[in-house]
């Protein structure tokens, strides 16, 4: 086997070697990188067409609006909407289905948009959109 020839091979080896590394690097996140575990904090509200960013809403309330979704590494979830008098929160599980994050609570299922960064609500007309802290 001549130079150019054992040099192309150790070429082709090693990038077959991080090739692998890569696929097992991948296997052992998951494969797609999607893991929505984190804590989200409430950015803009949507309402009959209507945008309003939680600034407009604290000046328009006369409070801190503070609303938080905590999704855990365990699959639970946490919507705390602690601005309010009675401290409000909602608890449940969520799970990935393909591209889809489905938040479930008390039985009902609610999928969201998420872009790896936020978290896109819908609820009877009105649209939350949480950012990833």
């Amino acid at each position: 086997m001549n130079t150019k020839m054992k040099i192309n091979t150790k070429k082709r080896g090693l990038t077959f070697l991080m090739v692998l590394a890569m696929m097992a690097g991948l296997a052992a996140c998951g494969g797609s990188g999607k893991n929505p575990a984190g804590t989200y904090n409430l950015v803009t509200m949507e309402s009959g067409g209507e945008e309003i960013n939680v600034t407009e809403l604290a000046e328009l309330f006369g409070t801190e609006i503070d609303v938080t979704l905590e999704l855990k590494d365990d699959e639970r979830f946490t919507l705390d909407m602690g601005f309010l008098s009675d401290g409000e929160s909602t608890s449940g599980t969520w799970k990935m289905d393909g591209d889809s994050l489905i938040l479930t609570a008390e039985g009902d299922e609610l999928p969201v948009t998420y872009d790896e960064e936020t978290i896109v609500m819908d609820l009877e007309g009105e649209s939350l959109t949480f950012e990833k802290q």
